[in-house]
């Protein structure tokens, strides 16, 4: 389906909730084989990915900078360009620096909650903006066009039953929320579109109470108000949504005000906090990056629409960022943001830039490999950073672009092996080819976990050592719920996830495919809770 054929024919049908004022759409019918692997990959191991999108093309010189090549950068945009002494530094980082509004994410880099990696692209890049973000949204190479989304079709695929019989109890939540102000490509289904939209937050207050915007007091208006009151009803996860957003916090974090993309991520922490199973999260920058004019100021060149931009970016994720450890979830969470392509390294004489190819896309979170002990002596030894600074030459030209490091899909391939918990053959899938990872996360997640947790005790598995791959799982009490098992070898590798039934205290495992005089995890979902327990075999 074309872009404007899609608006065309689902804008009258989406329904999203608002909270806050903020339009949420919630989507379960999504798109592509990529996304229903990411999603159930990602329910099951309990790990939750938040996307923030920079549309327009960010300028990543003007973001992330390259102080060993300062000289070059100089010739190249001397009128757009801050004094070097301006710029924030990096702690363990000589070559690279942040823009000065970027403050709250220079302190998430300093304590090693903020990655960047360098000179992401795709071979053959290109420079329109809706063709370039569909490359991006769809997981596809320049001269390859896509019908579905790297969001896409995945649960007409997964769940051809779909909707009449889901939600389940095993997934009662929606794969993935999209928060902002349009109905995005990737979130419709081959049949029906989940998302629903309201026209003010009084909507949302209407549904929880049964009530309905004020009606004509005559027949017409009476068929109004019951259609008004069925179409707010109709959506069988906003009961789920609703419940999760209003879970109280703990603790309470000050968003920054007159900030979209905060109240956005606002949102999302609250439905973390609430207990949403949902594992995706997509979230839209509200101002456009597509910068070919008064990028900085005229005479402050740490001003201007730039700065502005990523001002919001900076506070919105270091608020988020905050609320997700306050709340004891941030080991849960990590987040990447991305523009649809970067700037060329010359800037023009409007005080702006125009369309490039490579630029540095960035993770944060608590569960990234930048420590710098285990990044000593690897192909990427600064901690918070992979990749150097871009080639500049030292007398640009228009012509000249931002080199290619990483294909973009390295990092997507990253995010669903290395995070959400997905197998190699699994990704491979996916995109139907192979792209290597790059070490984005922690290769040690599991030696944080403390299995002699109190906690973990109420839960046991016998025989343990065992010889023959026979388990028995034993829970504290008899269940009826759904429990999520999952097989790990002992470096945090998935090799087998299953969704069970219980029917009493008891169930019956077998794994064939575990070794002689190894160590594996089962990782359990449970009632809400996680679990981890060690398996020793003989």
């Amino acid at each position: 389906m074309k872009r404007r054929e899609f608006i065309k024919t689902t804008a009258a049908a989406s329904v999203p909730l608002l909270f806050g004022g903020v339009p949420v759409m919630a989507s379960s019918q999504i798109e592509n084989t990529s996304l229903e692997k990411m999603a159930l990959a990602a329910a099951n191991c309990g790990r939750i990915l938040v996307i923030v999108q920079q549309n327009g093309g960010n300028d990543g010189l003007n973001t992330v900078f390259a102080l060993d090549k300062w000289t070059n950068l100089v010739n190249a945009r001397s009128n757009i360009l801050m004094n070097n002494s301006q710029v924030l530094p990096l702690n363990n980082n000589l070559s690279t620096g942040l823009h000065p509004a970027m403050a709250e994410m220079q302190g998430l880099y300093n304590n090693g909650k903020l990655m960047i990696v360098q000179g992401v692209s795709y071979p053959n890049p290109n420079f329109s903006h809706f063709r370039a973000t569909d490359i991006w949204f769809t997981g596809s190479g320049s001269n390859t066009t896509l019908d579905s989304g790297w969001l896409g079709r995945a649960l007409d695929i997964k769940y051809p039953n779909f909707p009449a019989d889901y939600p389940t109890a095993e997934m009662p939540d929606p794969l993935a929320i999209q928060i902002g102000s349009t109905l995005p490509f990737i979130l419709q289904g081959q049949n029906i579109n989940m998302g629903y939209s309201v026209t003010d937050p009084n909507s949302l207050l209407n549904v929880i109470n049964a009530n309905t915007d004020p009606a004509p007091d005559n027949d017409y208006g009476h068929e109004l108000t019951f259609l008004r009151l069925m179409k707010d009803q109709s959506n069988v996860y906003r009961q789920t949504i609703q419940t999760a957003y209003g879970v109280p916090l703990s603790n309470t974090v000050t968003y920054p005000s007159s900030n979209k993309l905060a109240d956005q991520l606002k949102i999302v922490a609250k439905l973390i906090n609430g207990g949403l199973k949902t594992p995706v999260y997509i979230v839209n920058h509200p101002n456009t990056h597509d910068t070919h004019e008064n990028q900085v100021g005229t005479t402050d060149k740490t001003t201007g629409s730039q700065a502005t931009n990523l001002t919001l970016l900076s506070q919105a994720i270091g608020a988020f960022q905050q609320d997700l450890e306050l709340m004891g979830k941030a080991d849960q969470v990590a987040g990447m943001t991305f523009s649809e392509f970067g700037r060329r390294i010359k800037s023009n004489a409007s005080l702006g830039t125009d369309h490039g190819s490579a630029a540095p896309v960035m993770f944060f979170g608590t569960a990234l490999n930048t420590s710098p002990t285990q990044v000593a002596g690897t192909q990427y030894p600064v901690p918070g950073m992979i990749g150097t600074s871009p080639d500049i030459p030292l007398n640009a030209t228009v012509s000249n672009q931002v080199p290619m490091q990483f294909d973009y899909r390295q990092l997507y391939a990253s995010l669903m092996q290395d995070w959400l918990c997905m197998t190699e053959a699994e990704v491979t899938q996916v995109f139907g080819s192979n792209f290597a990872k790059l070490p984005i996360f922690s290769a040690v997640l599991l030696s944080s976990v403390d299995f002699d947790k109190e906690q973990y005790q109420d839960i046991s598995v016998y025989p343990n050592p065992c010889s023959d791959g026979n388990i028995t799982l034993r829970l504290p009490q008899i269940s009826n719920d759904y429990i999520q098992v999952s097989l790990l070898s002992i470096n945090g590798t998935l090799l087998q996830s299953a969704s069970y039934k219980m029917q009493g205290q008891e169930l019956q495992l077998h794994y064939n495919q575990l070794v002689s005089d190894a160590i594996y995890i089962l990782h359990l979902d449970w009632n809400g809770r996680t679990f981890y327990k060690k398996i020793i075999t003989r």
